[in-house]
């Protein structure tokens, strides 16, 4: 039976964050135990909508042995600490080592970690991996959409194959994908090689959603192009634009059966086509008071109101204020904010007690980018232990941890406070603290696009608006140092290098 090992080491870094990311992040995790090896893994994820609960599957009705070796993900965060990168990628070799000879290896990777030293840490870990097993054994692995493809990460594996969807309701396919293809490979049925074509676009992730044109189009080429004869694999990744490094931007990874030249020629064609259609990936946002103004002259809801740049899902620290005020200064009824992270005032209102009025100061405590603390008068509706599993078809399944969760009430407007940044999502994360998002008129959501998977065939309407934070869908406004340039639209390219 062939022998193939398993890991999962994943970050999605926003460079342009508040602090660091430490190895108790790590260990923390986010919802289920963030550092997880054996047989730890394997209970945990088995049977969840993510690459690894695929790998899982796979070994079972493709008939190999699954060599677990470890499992993290932490929140999306500032950049991370070397020590615990180098700590989590030693405890990896060493438990790989452990279980040679391997006949493949197969890694649940993001494609956007960036640490205080490596500016493309994946590419750093396949290296070290490849440097183990040596270049005969295949290595395949997984990436999100977002992923910040680079040249080394390419050279370093046999595969990547990225997620095809987002919001990404695909992980568990893909996973397959990814086992089917390193299974082929290990048996001698493909050869396995891959190109990498670099597109010079930041693109702000609502219009990498791919419920959408311009970029369901060039999926849908990428997958056209999946059917043609000794193409294995078509990788569209939209990029990850708050790292500010190198390798930042837009991508079309190929990977074909041992025809380097088909896989070259493959992914410049696709990332021709994205790169032609450059302005109509330009976004526009609305400003929250236009968008609350719709919802309260139509009256039909759920409208939901976006707020990107306070993602948690993309490093931002979920506590910023600019919505929240206008919906209190507005007092709009039916209104709700999911969430604010703000332990402080989650222990006010808990000290407070449910049903009693208390002034709270929410939110604006970790930097000054997201709009002030504000001072709020209301009284506690509910208080939540904060734990909830996935309903939605978005890691369907999967739990999530918001911490203690208390529906604070001011006026008109609920906001749902927590200990812990969550990106709210799914449904559950207001139906496990008794809020029907369908009887609401206005949903205030620190969420880009990942929201439209659960929220999209409820919503009336939905708008991104325009808020300020270090998770801005308007690239135009990050400051970047280390971007490789010119990049569009930072910078007028008349033709495609």
């Amino acid at each position: 039976m062939k022998r193939v090992a398993v890991a999962g080491f994943s970050h999605e870094t926003n460079t342009f964050a508040e602090g660091v990311t430490t190895f108790d992040d790590f260990v923390r995790g986010r919802g289920f135990p963030g550092l997880m090896f054996g047989g730890e893994l394997v209970r945990t994820l088995r049977g969840k909508s993510m690459p690894t609960g695929a790998f899982l599957d796979a070994a079972e009705e493709l008939g190999f042995e699954l060599l677990p070796l470890l499992w993290t993900f932490p929140q999306p965060s500032g950049l991370i600490e070397q020590d615990a990168c180098d700590r989590i990628l030693q405890m990896l070799l060493e438990r790989l080592e452990a279980v040679l000879p391997v006949d493949g290896v197969l890694l649940e990777l993001h494609g956007a970690m960036v640490t205080e030293d490596l500016p493309d840490a994946e590419g750093h870990v396949l290296a070290r991996i490849r440097e183990l097993v040596g270049p005969e054994i295949p290595i395949v692995s997984t990436l999100d959409l977002h992923a910040n493809i680079s040249p080394l990460m390419v050279r370093e594996s046999d595969a990547l194959v990225g997620y095809d969807t987002y919001p990404h309701v695909d992980a568990y396919e893909r996973g397959w994908d990814a086992a089917r293809l390193l299974i082929s490979a290990i048996e001698g049925e493909t050869r396995p090689v891959s190109a990498l074509a670099q597109v010079p676009m930041l693109i702000g992730p609502p219009r990498q959603c791919t419920l959408t044109s311009p970029m369901s189009d060039i999926m849908e080429l990428a997958h056209e192009a999946e059917e043609r004869p000794g193409i294995l694999n078509v990788t569209v990744s939209g990029g990850f634009p708050f790292a500010d490094i190198p390798n930042c931007g837009a991508s079309v990874t190929v990977t074909a059966d041992g025809d380097r030249g088909l896989a070259t020629t493959t992914a410049q064609d696709i990332a021709r086509a994205m790169w032609d259609r450059r302005d109509e990936f330009r976004l526009t946002l609305t400003p929250v008071e236009d968008a609350i103004e719709y919802a309260l002259q139509t009256g039909d809801g759920p409208v939901i109101l976006a707020d990107g740049s306070d993602n948690p899902g993309g490093g931002a620290p979920c506590d910023g204020t600019v919505m929240l005020q206008a919906l209190v200064e507005a007092n709009v009824p039916g209104s709700t904010v999911a969430i604010i992270a703000d332990p402080e005032a989650v222990a006010g209102a808990i000290e407070a007690g449910v049903g009693n009025e208390v002034t709270l100061t929410v939110g604006g405590k970790t930097d000054d980018r997201h709009g002030p603390p504000l001072t709020l008068t209301g009284y506690v509706r509910m208080i939540f232990d904060g734990r909830f599993a996935n309903k939605g078809p978005m890691y369907t399944g999967v739990e999530a941890n918001m911490g203690r969760t208390v529906v604070f009430v001011v006026g008109e407007v609920e906001i749902v406070l927590t200990e812990q940044r969550i990106q709210p999502y799914d449904c559950q994360a207001l139906r496990c603290v008794g809020i029907e998002p369908r009887d609401r008129l206005l949903i205030g959501l620190k969420s880009a696009v990942h929201f439209r998977a659960d929220y999209g065939p409820i919503a009336r309407a939905i708008f991104e608006v325009d808020t300020p934070g270090v998770h801005n869908p308007d690239v135009t406004k990050l400051q970047f140092q280390r971007l490789r340039r010119p990049i569009w639209p930072l910078d007028e390219i008349d033709e495609l290098p």
